[in-house]
């Protein structure tokens, strides 16, 4: 039997949510625990991409409500240098747990459970928040994006802020050879490596303002006013996927995870509506050449770095790029796999506590901060005084 995933579009956000988890849902949860699982990692306003339309989630509470389920918690675990309350408060998301009657939770004040990873190709174990285990269900409410380094993140993806602390950073500082560069990068071996202990039981995928270009967080919005859900996460991702344009095959860690975890393929979905593409849209990918061409005084070096530093050199640019002469070239470098060579470089400035420690005891500095914010690196830049800048990094 294929996987079912359905998409509704162009009504209600909460009420699209109900109706296609309703559709997809087969379980009985009466008196069961549920985690629901939205993008609640940055700090972002509603209906702007960068967290989880909190209409959605109450959609999804309120069927759970009416199937009787026990407790509903909702979410996530942030970036380092966020605060996840701030950030659920920010997006709307504690309004409506409040509104709903659910506990709001984060993820990281949760005792640490270690998971072996059997036959790990990245990593042999991962730290995670020990309530993605003790829920008897995990739903992932993503919000659908593109993403610089992934192509984009979707439901699998989304589990990565159910790892503990800065564990979220560990697959992004991986110190090994990527087993087939034709079948994706180390960061999404190391997603199907976590995939194999952590699933979600069921995908709603949030497509009401969606997001292109350098997501996950300095992309820019696209409105599809769609919700999908499945059960099945790989055929529930591949649907999104197709939806913002993209080829199936498009994002690399949706495809180890399929093929690792037997879970649908493409030729293993049934889609309600069969004519879903028609929502479709093409959604920009994240081209460094775009802002290349933009700013040819501005170069960018990027060696073992995650995902957060990489997302604030791209603000950075992007905000204050123009504000500096176009004669004057410099480069912005970040990771902790920075090469002599680079080091080397002429106005040289490096971004984050990882290129810090790459010039530990040279005297040289660096813009503070794991990560650090677009300010922090203008104030450093600038030279202001100490005081301003330890007040920009802040």
């Amino acid at each position: 039997m294929n996987a079912l995933v359905s998409v509704k579009y162009g009504y209600e956000p909460w009420q699209m949510a109900y109706d296609a988890l309703k559709r997809v849902f087969v379980d009985d949860v009466k008196g069961k625990r549920i985690l629901l699982k939205p993008n609640a990692g940055r700090k972002g306003k509603v209906r702007t991409a960068i967290c989880t339309n909190p209409e959605v989630i109450r959609g999804v509470i309120r069927f759970l409500k009416e199937k009787e389920a026990g407790e509903i918690l909702v979410g996530d675990g942030a970036l380092w240098g966020v605060n996840v309350w701030e950030a659920m408060e920010t997006a709307g998301i504690s309004a409506v747990c409040q509104e709903e009657q659910v506990k709001p939770v984060n993820l990281d004040e949760a005792p640490p459970v270690v998971k072996q990873i059997a036959g790990g190709v990245m990593v042999e174990q991962l730290k995670f928040s020990s309530l993605a285990f003790e829920a008897d269900m995990v739903i992932s409410i993503p919000v659908i994006k593109t993403h610089m380094y992934t192509g984009a993140t979707l439901s699998i993806k989304n589990m990565k802020g159910c790892l503990y602390k800065m564990e979220k950073t560990k697959l992004h500082r991986i110190n090994k050879p990527c087993p087939d560069k034709n079948k994706g990068r180390c960061l999404d071996y190391g997603i199907a490596d976590m995939a194999t202990v952590l699933l979600p039981d069921y995908v709603v995928a949030d497509g009401t303002v969606c997001m292109e270009g350098f997501g996950p967080s300095v992309g820019d919005p696209v409105n599809l006013d769609l919700v999908v859900a499945g059960k099945d996460p790989t055929a529930t991702d591949y649907v999104c996927i197709q939806l913002m344009g993209m080829k199936h095959d498009a994002v690399p860690h949706v495809t180890l995870v399929q093929e690792r975890m037997g879970t649908a393929g493409i030729h293993d979905i049934e889609v309600d509506p069969p004519d879903f593409i028609k929502y479709a849209k093409t959604f920009a990918t994240a081209d460094m050449t775009r802002l290349k061409n933009s700013y040819p005084n501005i170069s960018v070096i990027e060696k073992g770095a995650c995902s957060a530093c990489s997302a604030t050199i791209m603000a950075f640019i992007k905000t204050h790029g123009h504000k500096f002469d176009q004669e004057y070239h410099f480069t912005l470098a970040t990771g902790k796999d920075l090469s002599e060579d680079d080091l080397a470089r002429e106005n040289l400035v490096l971004v984050g506590n990882c290129a810090g420690d790459c010039v530990k005891g040279s005297g040289s500095g660096f813009c503070k901060g794991c990560p650090p914010i677009g300010s922090g690196i203008l104030a450093y830049m600038n030279r202001e005084s100490e005081d301003d800048y330890e007040k920009a990094i802040r």
